[in-house]
C-alpha cells in the first residue's frame, strides 16, 4: 500500500466527478458491443478485433459504477444510474429493458462493492454477485423461452441449433457423433458456464477498481486481500444440495441444479485455487505458481481438485496456518 496516494489525471477526474460525462462514458461502453464493431464493418478483421474490445469495454462497465461509488458515495453514483436507465429506456423505446440493465450493470455491482468495506467484505462481494448473476442468467433465459413455450433447457437447445447446423459434417470435418455430443454437454452446460464467466469477469472488475481507488487514495474501506476469499459454508452446502439433485429426474429441477451446481462449483475451485497459491507463495515458490495457472489453462481436469481442496478448505481453512492475516476472522 501506498503511503501517498498518486493524485488522479485531470481527465479522468472530468469524467468521474460530472454526472453528464460520466453516464456518456458508462453509456459509450455499456452499448459498445452494439455500435464498435460496426465503425470498421468495411475492414473484416478489425471488425473482429473491435468485438472483442467491444465486450472488454462491456465488461468494464460494472467496474467503472462500483470505482464511482467508491468515490462518489452512494448518492452520486445511484444519480448517474438513473440516468443511464433513462437513456437506454429512451434509446430504445423501453422502459423494461432501461430497468434490467441498469438493475445488472449498475445496481448489482454498487451493492456488491459496498460489501467490500464491510467485515469478511470479500466473502460478502462474492456471493453477492455469484447468486445475483445465476438468478438473473436463469431467470432471463427462462423468460426468453417462456415466450416461445419452451422450457429454460429446450431454449438453450434452440439458441444452441443455429450454431450447430452451420457446422458441415462432411469427411473432413468433425464428426457427427462429435458434434452431437459437444451440443449436448453445452446444452446441460452452457447457463452455468455464461453466469460464472460473468461472475469471474464482474468480481475481477469490482476488485480491480478497488486497487484503483487504494492506489489513488479514495477508498477506505477494508482491503481483504484477494487470495483470502473463503465463500463460508451456506455456498458449500448448497453446492452439495446442487451434486444430489443434479441425481434425481425432476421436471427442470435436475437442469436448474446441475447449472447452479457448476457456477458454484466454478467459485469453489476459486477458492481452491487461492490456497495453493498461499501455500506455494509461502515457500517462495513462483515457477510453481506459474505452471499450476498454466496447467488449469490447458487441462480442464485439473480444476476437480482445486473443487475439493476448496470444499475442504471451508471448513478446514487452511490458510490460517500458513498466514494468519489471511484465514477467516
Amino acid at each position: 500500500m501506498r503511503d501517498t496516494p498518486l493524485t488522479l489525471p485531470a481527465f479522468v477526474t472530468f469524467f468521474l466527478t460530472k454526472h453528464v460525462p460520466c453516464s456518456a462514458l458508462l453509456l459509450a461502453m455499456l452499448s459498445s458491443v452494439i455500435w464498435l464493431p460496426n465503425l470498421f464493418m468495411s475492414i473484416p478483421l478489425l471488425a473482429v478485433v473491435m468485438s472483442f474490445v467491444a465486450i472488454f469495454l462491456n465488461a468494464l462497465t460494472p467496474a467503472l459504477f462500483a470505482l464511482i461509488f467508491m468515490g462518489g458515495g452512494l448518492r452520486y453514483s445511484l444519480q448517474v444510474s438513473a440516468i443511464i436507465m433513462i437513456l437506454v429506456s429512451v434509446i430504445n423505446s423501453s422502459l423494461l429493458l432501461g430497468i434490467v440493465v441498469g438493475g445488472l450493470y449498475a445496481l448489482l455491482p454498487i451493492w456488491a462493492a459496498s460489501a467490500l468495506m464491510r467485515e469478511q467484505g470479500l466473502k460478502l462481494c462474492a456471493t453477492r454477485l455469484l447468486f445475483a448473476l445465476s438468478l438473473a442468467v436463469m431467470l432471463g433465459l427462462s423468460l426468453s423461452g417462456s415466450s416461445q413455450d419452451l422450457n429454460l433447457h429446450a431454449h438453450v437447445d434452440a439458441l444452441l441449433a443455429p450454431m450447430f447446423s452451420a457446422i458441415p459434417t462432411d469427411a473432413g470435418a468433425l464428426p457427427a457423433e462429435g458434434l452431437a455430443e459437444i451440443r449436448h454437454l453445452l446444452s446441460w452446460s452452457l447457463p452455468g458456464l455464461l453466469a460464472f464467466g460473468l461472475w469471474s469477469a464482474w468480481w475481477a472488475g469490482i476488485l480491480s477498481a478497488r486497487n484503483f481507488a487504494c492506489k489513488y487514495g479514495f477508498y477506505t474501506g477494508i482491503q481483504d486481500d484477494m487470495l483470502s476469499l473463503n465463500l463460508g459454508k451456506p455456498v458449500a452446502y448448497l453446492l452439495l444440495g446442487c451434486l444430489l439433485l443434479a441425481n434425481f429426474d425432476i421436471a427442470g429441477l435436475q437442469y436448474i441444479a446441475v447449472n447452479l451446481g457448476l457456477v458454484l462449483a466454478g467459485a469453489m475451485a476459486v477458492q481452491g485455487v487461492s490456497v495453493v497459491h498461499v501455500w506455494l507463495k509461502a515457500r517462495d515458490m513462483p515457477m510453481a505458481i506459474a505452471m499450476m495457472y498454466v496447467l488449469l489453462f490447458i487441462w480442464s481436469m485439473m480444476v476437480i481438485p482445486f473443487i475439493v481442496l476448496g470444499l475442504l478448505d471451508i471448513w478446514y481453512d487452511y490458510r490460517r496456518n500458513i498466514n494468519p492475516t489471511l484465514g477467516e476472522k
